[in-house]
This record gives C-alpha cells, structure tokens and sequence, in this order.
C-alpha cells in the first residue's frame, strides 16, 4: 500500500505522543506512528491528536495513585514554571540598578543611615534576598540537569539547605511586618518567590530517592 503525506502538525503531535509515552508502552507509540503512514490525509491530524491524548493519559497516570516520578520533558515545564520566574527576580534583587550587588559603603551611608526603622529593615531584607533567593537559579539548573541528564537531587544536605532559606526570608519578613510595619508581600508575589521554588525543591528531592520496586517487579528482578 502506498504511504500517504501527512502535515506537519500531525507530525509534530505524533513526535510529540512518541515522547511522551512511558518506556513500557513505547511499542503502542511506535505502532501509532506507523498507522498514520497509512490513513488517509483529511484525518491524520485528529489521529495524531488522539495519540497524544492517548500518551498524555498514560504518563499521568501513575500520579493519580501517589507515584510523582514525571517524564522529564513534562519536568522540563514544571522546572520552568517553579524556578523561571524566581530566578529573574532574583537577578533583580542582586544585580539589577538597585540590586544588593552595588550596596557599597556610600550607598550605604547616603541611603540607609537616614532611613525610617521600616525602611532600614526593608532594605535588609532586599539584601537578603539575594542570598536566599539562590533556591531559584540552583533550582533551575537541578532541574535542568534532570531533564537532561536524568539526574536529580540526590544531596540531602543541600535541599534542606535550599528550603531553609525561603523559610528563613519568610520568617525574617513576618517579624518585620510585626514588628516595624513592614509592607507584606502580596500573595502572587509569595507564591512566585517562596512557595513554587521550595515545591520544585522538594520534588527533586524525591526524584532523588532511590525506587524502591513492588514485590513482583523485584522477584522478577532477582530472578
């Protein structure tokens, strides 16, 4: 039977599913994309997006009976999402023009000796941040690493070092709402820089452990 041409949008939604499809059902992928080869052209699309509907299904699926270890490449958005933002604002905070990187002794003196109790603790916190907020660029490159290298964060010691401090910049920043009238971060802002960087942390950290097999795989495994 001859082949038939197909777009590449279906292309690009079969390579797609190809990926996407967990490595004990990779033989469906493979048959999915031979088929298409052989259907006619005013359906292929609908065929490719099922597929990856199909794909999508299967490598989520584990997560609805507790198992968190996701395809790297769905990783690679949540790497994106957790970290990408956080990161920039931690450039901000360190580098930008106003970033702790150029706190040097005559900002200083002209710009925080003089300054309200609140505002002098504000501008502490700002300089903290630039320390604290390297949960997000480590993060980001943890994360990428284990996109690309299927190795994820295996030091203990270094992810509670990077949770604790977020944790610690919280609780600096709840004393100085409570205590000097500190402004309090919104909630988006919160989210952004505190809550989404110590939740990629944390899921590295159990991509990091090691798989502890079910009684039947490990029998076979042993056998």
């Amino acid at each position: 039977m001859k082949t038939l041409r197909f777009s590449w949008r279906a292309s690009l939604l079969i390579w797609l599913a190809t990926r996407l499809m967990p490595r004990e059902r990779r033989e469906w992928a493979d048959a999915m994309n031979a088929e298409m080869h052989y259907l006619p052209h005013d359906v292929t699309f609908s065929w490719a997006a099922g597929c990856l509907v199909a794909a999508l299904k299967q490598r989520f699926a584990p997560m609805h009976t507790g198992n968190f270890r996701i395809n790297r490449w769905v990783f690679l958005l949540e790497t994106l999402g957790f970290f990408g933002p956080a990161t920039l604002a931690w450039w901000e905070f360190a580098f930008g023009p106003s970033g702790a990187a150029y706190f040097g002794s005559k900002m200083f003196a002209m710009h925080f000796q003089n300054l309200p109790l609140a505002d002098q603790y504000m501008l502490g916190l700002h300089a903290a941040h630039a320390v604290t907020g390297l949960i997000a660029p480590m993060g980001l490159f943890l994360g990428l690493r284990y996109v690309i290298r299927d190795r994820a964060l295996d030091n203990r010691l270094l992810g509670y070092a990077l949770i604790a401090a977020p944790v610690l910049q919280t609780t600096a920043g709840i004393i100085g709402v409570i205590g000097f009238g500190v402004e309090p971060l919104l909630p988006g802002i919160f989210l952004l820089l505190i809550v989404l960087p110590v939740a990629g942390i944390v899921h590295l950290m159990y991509l990091g452990k090691a798989v502890a097999l079910p009684p039947a795989d490990a029998r076979l495994a042993a056998g």
